[in-house]
């Protein structure tokens, strides 16, 4: 019998009918074997799924301009352009100007910025910013279906790729955002992870951490998992082993030279006044304020949102901890949990945030009808949202239509209905049931009966 990744299990006999002429000759790289398939069939499938992702992503572009008459979003890249040109002109970023990321985002700037220089064009630089952002998600597309192969038959990991490859509020994201490259390192390191190749998982999620700050979410999770099949506080050494050199690399000569630059960083980058309207904050606060005529202040609010955010991921991480995570969907749950509600409680939001857990949500809905029909929802409502009703219905920190108008309850309703609506993927992607809570339950009263005289 040959057993599939997802744990079925078929006969040989159908096993090679199914593989054909790559039969016997298990797809593998990077030291990664994957003996449930071979690898004609992986690399088809890999070749068609990026085949599809880029298709997906002119589409939309298509669809953007002159389907919709929207537009394609390049103030980011402008930014970009701009920040390496300072770095160019001999100023530190950082210290000399301000910079909202960390400095590993500066590899896909320069390497746009060689084109660029070349023809003296910075609509060139747009182009090759696009061109590496959508290599790098064909890199998360590949996990995707990487990562399925140990979770599903081969069929639902194919879908799963399938599922990300035409998520296209998603494509329209990665086209004109930089979120792209720290998600692929993120898949990486889940990729790496889940096939126990832990050194691999570690540095993939530490350079994550070094490109933009939320890929280090998944590190204590990742840790916990390794932890299972050797023990907590030798994968613990192991983190510490990259981690600290690198600290060391990049703080030492900061808090040497210029310590100001981590102030500069915190300030610019990780705190910010205004509460966005397409948050959850903001929509509870106006529900509060402007409908139910209740007066609580947005600051109030969004304390409660990160106090329940920093509860949420104790929990998380406390369930990871008593199950020790041998599971590597139980891995991937949580990251994708832990990723949403950060995701879901900060009071300011970029609509490409959904970036950070789309490719986890497309492995844990694509066994699920239901999962697979909210995803596609979830992702109308998210195109809409950005670019379609930017301008028309909302900007960053205010509705378009005045308070009590038509206009304003639209809005309102709109942003509602879709936090509602991603809470609902969330819950179909996860599926709780009461066996986790009991198992919190019953560590605590083992806890206290051991301790009882």
């Amino acid at each position: 019998m040959v057993k599939h990744a997802g744990g079925k299990n078929t006969s040989s006999e159908s096993g090679r009918a199914r593989r054909g002429k790559g039969a016997g000759e298990p797809f593998g790289f990077c030291g990664i074997t994957f003996k449930s398939v071979d690898s004609v069939t992986v690399r088809n499938h890999l070749l068609a799924l990026v085949g599809l992702s880029v298709i997906v992503k002119i589409c939309v572009l298509f669809a953007t301009v002159f389907i919709f008459n929207s537009f394609v979003d390049t103030f980011d890249h402008q930014y970009y352009l701009q920040n390496f040109i300072n770095v160019m002109d001999g100023k530190i970023p950082y210290a000399d100007f301000g910079f909202d990321y960390p400095p590993l985002a500066f590899l896909p700037i320069a390497l746009a910025f060689l084109p660029a220089l070349l023809f003296n064009s910075a609509g060139m630089f747009i182009l090759s910013f696009q061109a590496l952002m959508i290599l790098f998600d064909a890199v998360i597309v590949c996990c995707v279906y990487l990562i399925g192969l140990k979770l599903y038959p081969e069929r639902t990991a194919f879908l799963a790729g399938i599922l990300y490859a035409t998520a296209f509020a998603g494509a329209y994201f990665v086209l004109t955002k930089y979120d792209a490259f720290p998600t692929a390192l993120l898949m990486i390191a889940i990729l790496f992870a889940v096939y126990r190749k832990p050194k691999g998982g570690y540095l993939s999620a530490t350079a994550g951490l070094l490109a933009k700050i939320y890929p280090a979410v998944a590190l204590p999770f990742i840790v916990l998992y390794n932890s299972a099949v050797t023990s907590l506080k030798e994968e613990v050494y192991s983190i510490l082993k990259i981690l600290i050199p690198i600290l060391v690399i990049l703080g030492v000569p900061i808090l040497v030279f210029r310590p100001s630059i981590i102030t500069s960083y915190i300030g610019g980058s990780l705190v910010r006044s205004d509460v966005y309207v397409n948050t959850a904050t903001n929509t509870i606060y106006a529900l509060f304020n402007n409908i139910l005529h209740v007066s609580v202040s947005a600051n109030v609010i969004s304390a409660g949102m990160y106090g329940f955010m920093v509860v949420a991921l104790l929990i998380l991480l406390f369930y990871g901890w008593i199950v020790r995570i041998q599971k590597e969907k139980m891995l991937i749950k949580l990251v994708a949990l832990a990723l949403f509600v950060i995701v879901f409680c900060m009071k300011y939001h970029s609509p490409q945030y959904i970036l950070w857990f789309l490719p986890l949500v497309c492995l844990l809905v694509a066994d699920s009808l239901a999962g697979i029909a909210m995803f596609y929802i979830t992702q109308v409502v998210a195109y809409i949202e950005f670019p379609l009703a930017f301008g028309t219905l909302y900007v960053n920190t205010s509705y378009v239509s005045p308070v009590d108008t038509p206009g304003w309850y639209f809005a309102w309703l709109f942003f509602a209905v879709e936090s509602v609506l991603f809470i609902v993927l969330m819950y179909l992607a996860v599926r709780p049931t009461r066996a986790h809570i009991d198992r919190i339950r019953a560590f605590f009263q083992k806890a206290g009966t051991s301790v009882t005289p």
